[in-house]
C-alpha cells in the first residue's frame, strides 16, 4: 500500500471526552466549554471511550445536524491515536482501488468496481469483475478493538457480519472470487484475530469462508487526529487468544 491513500479530516480540533450517554453521542471539553458530538461508530468502545481521555473532534456544522462535531479517533492511553470512524475503512478500500493500489492476495486487475451491491438478499461493500469476467466480492469491516497487541473483531455482537460471510462463502461456490477484508484501524497490531466469545457464529462462518476459498485478510491504517493511511498487512490468526482489557 502505497503513502499516498488516505483520508484527511477537513478541520479537527483536539478534545477532552467526558461521557457518552447512548450509542450516538457523547460530551466532551473544547477549549473551556462543554460540547455534544456525534460518536461516528455505535459499537461499544468502552475500551477507548474513557473519561478524560483525548479525542479528535472534526468540526462539520450543518442546519441539518443536531451536532457541529464527529467523534472521529481517540488518543489511547496517550500513546496511540485509534481511528473510530465507521464509515472510513471503505472510503479507504474505495479510494486505494480507484488508485490502483489496493493490493490482496491473488486479486487481479478488475475492469469495474463499485460499491454497496446486492448479492442474493444481502447487499456487500464492494462488486468488481476482473477483466476475464470474473466476479470479485469484498466485505470490509473495521477494526477498532485491541488488547495487548491483538486486535479483534467485533467489539459487540453482530448478526449481520455472520450473513456477509455466508454470502462471500456462496460467491465462492458460485465461480467468484471473495474477500473478507478487516481494516484495523491502528497502526501497532501485531496479529488479527476473531472475539470467539464474543461471536461464536462469526467464528465457525469464517472457518468455512477460508475453507472454501474466500480470502480473510487485514489491512491496518497509519492514525493521526486527523488523518488515515492504509498501510500493510496484519497476520491473520483465527484462534490468537484474545480478551478484553479489564
Amino acid at each position: 500500500m502505497t503513502e499516498g491513500d488516505h483520508v484527511q479530516y477537513e478541520d479537527v480540533k483536539l478534545a477532552t471526552f467526558i461521557e457518552r450517554p447512548n450509542r450516538f453521542i457523547a460530551h466532551c471539553r473544547l477549549a473551556g466549554k462543554l460540547v455534544t458530538v456525534h460518536v461516528k461508530n455505535t459499537g461499544r468502545s468502552k475500551e477507548l471511550l474513557v473519561p478524560g481521555t483525548q479525542v479528535a473532534l472534526n468540526y462539520q456544522p450543518k442546519a441539518t445536524r443536531k451536532t457541529a462535531y464527529d467523534l472521529v479517533a481517540v488518543n489511547k492511553q496517550g500513546q496511540h491515536w485509534i481511528n473510530i470512524d465507521s464509515q472510513l475503512p471503505n472510503q479507504l478500500v474505495k479510494e486505494a482501488q480507484l488508485a490502483h493500489t489496493l493490493q490482496l492476495p491473488e486479486m487481479p486487475e478488475l475492469s469495474r468496481f463499485k460499491p454497496e451491491t446486492v448479492y442474493h438478499d444481502s447487499r456487500l461493500d464492494f462488486w468488481g469483475q476482473t477483466v476475464s469476467g470474473q466476479d470479485l466480492w469484498i466485505e470490509v469491516k473495521g477494526v477498532t478493538l485491541e488488547n495487548d497487541g491483538v486486535a479483534a473483531f467485533p467489539d459487540a455482537p453482530t448478526v449481520r457480519a455472520v450473513k456477509h460471510v455466508h454470502e462471500l462463502t456462496r460467491a465462492i461456490g458460485e465461480g467468484a472470487m471473495a474477500y473478507l477484508l478487516f481494516v484495523v484501524q491502528l497502526d501497532y497490531a501485531h496479529v488479527m484475530t476473531i472475539y470467539r466469545q464474543r461471536a461464536p457464529q462469526l467464528f465457525v462462518a469464517i472457518e468455512t469462508a477460508q475453507q472454501a476459498g474466500v480470502h480473510v485478510v487485514a489491512l491496518d491504517c497509519a492514525v493521526t487526529p486527523d488523518t488515515v493511511t492504509l498501510r500493510r498487512p496484519v497476520p491473520i490468526d483465527l484462534h490468537a487468544h484474545f480478551e478484553e482489557a479489564k
